[in-house]
């Protein structure tokens, strides 16, 4: 929810990034069924872009932003203490959800889990009621679709799941996707979101 402490600083969703070891996620919990997304577009569709800034697991790149942030670490080793709604669709999302626990206290943040059926997870989410939450977005047969929802800023919309619930809200991100939804030629329409990506 990038419109609360401290996730309004980029800087602590990046920590976030380096911090959990999503290779791991797709290996073991996933058992190899997954691929670590390197931004909103999905690999195998139309408009993705590999050529974007990689978040490898790097707990001393998460600790080093942390620190930037001033968010040191108290006498337990705690720097911030946070709290997530896992996705509410059995196991796997409730074991991705404790292991990224188990990640992030390595760098100081606590994570509080909270459990919820789907008709609360909806409420919360959709109601900007959450700091850090599991989601599930589908591109369908076009970004301009099922991507851009996701992102915009004229998309956030409380009381609306499945709508900009993060809010973030970036002009120029809403401009390309504009852009791009226009266009009439793939390889503009691949500049922009590949510029989106970016």
């Amino acid at each position: 929810n990038n419109a609360r402490v401290p996730f309004n600083d980029k800087r602590f969703r990046q920590a976030l990034m380096y911090a959990i070891n999503r290779e791991f996620i797709a290996e073991k919990i996933m058992f190899g069924q997954g691929v670590v997304a390197t931004g909103p577009i999905h690999h195998n569709t139309r408009f993705y872009d590999p050529n974007v800034k990689k978040y490898a697991y790097d707990p001393d790149k998460a600790k080093a932003l942390l620190d930037e942030m001033g968010l040191k670490p108290d006498g337990d080793g705690v720097r911030a203490t946070v709290s997530m709604i896992p996705l509410p669709y059995g196991e796997m999302p409730r074991r991705i959800a404790e292991y990224i626990k188990q990640n992030l206290s390595k760098v100081g943040i606590a994570l509080n889990l909270e459990s919820t059926d789907v008709g609360g997870w909806v409420s919360r989410v959709g109601n900007w009621d959450f700091q850090m939450a599991g989601n599930g977005v589908f591109q369908y047969a076009d970004p301009a679709i099922g991507v851009a929802r996701t992102y915009v800023g004229s998309n956030i919309r409380k009381g609306v799941m499945f709508s900009n619930t993060s809010q973030y809200n970036n002009p120029k991100v809403d401009e390309l996707f504009d852009l791009a939804a226009k266009a009439g030629d793939d390889a503009q329409r691949q500049e922009y979101y590949s510029q989106v990506q970016k």
